[in-house]
């Protein structure tokens, strides 16, 4: 006997759910898209983990920096037209950057001794042949910094990192009777930050944003040398 109720199939149901899961996955993408892409990046490790990602270096030199003995040279050079707003950015970054790959345990040579020899010698080299010989090391790095700038253009009160430059290692090999060192690795830098809107100066001052800002670069050109999380990566 029919009493007016119809039962709802449960096939109908399962694809009502799977069509609000879908809805709800789409609806964070688009989220994702509006706030930046750590809503993304969290909803890809709640999905599929957090896997490691291979180093630039290691994928064009085939050389994992944390598996071999040898040491490391790091080398910054900046511009005048940087030096003069921010004089001490070469030491900083030098030493932000040799600081991080030596947590990674890749064997650093001393930036301290690296900036006293510059000074030594009038901040010029032109081969890296003549670092990775004076120092007994096998590869060199050097970063050079054609912009480095933390205030949003034209304005007075607005931050915004921006930084571009090229980076570059080399490797030391046996040419013959002698040694040479050969570039294995080059890589644009090119760093923005925050990517969608400046921060207000009077929420943080110039000093601290600064510092922050320098952290990060200094944190992505020293992931090219090391595997790390895909959580982690700097764009």
């Amino acid at each position: 006997m029919d009493d007016g109720h119809k039962t709802v199939p449960s096939k109908t149901v399962r694809t009502s759910a799977h069509q609000l899961v879908i809805l709800l996955f789409l609806g964070g993408i688009m989220a994702s898209l509006q706030s930046g892409c750590s809503l993304f990046v969290m909803g890809g490790k709640m999905l599929f983990g957090d896997p490691e990602v291979t180093c630039a270096f290691t994928s064009q030199s085939a050389v994992n920096l944390k598996k071999v003995d040898d040491k490391v040279v790091v080398v910054c050079n900046t511009p005048d037209t940087i030096s003069n707003d921010y004089p001490s950015l070469n030491i900083d970054m030098l030493e932000g950057i040799s600081r991080r790959l030596k947590r990674e345990d890749i064997t650093i040579v001393n930036p301290n001794d690296v900036a006293t020899w510059f000074d030594d010698n009038l901040g010029v080299v032109d081969d890296p042949t003549i670092l990775a010989l004076e120092f007994d090391a096998k590869y060199v790095i050097t970063i050079d910094v054609e912009k480095f700038s933390y205030r949003e253009e034209n304005s007075a009160n607005l931050l915004r990192g921006r930084a571009t430059g090229m980076i570059r290692a080399f490797e030391l090999r046996k040419m013959g009777e002698s040694e040479r060192a050969v570039e294995v690795f080059h890589r644009e830098l090119v760093s923005q930050y925050p990517e969608m809107y400046p921060v207000q100066s009077d929420r943080v001052s110039e000093k601290t944003f600064r510092k922050q800002y320098l952290d990060r670069v200094s944190e992505q050109i020293a992931q090219q040398f090391y595997n790390h999380k895909a959580s982690e990566e700097i764009y």
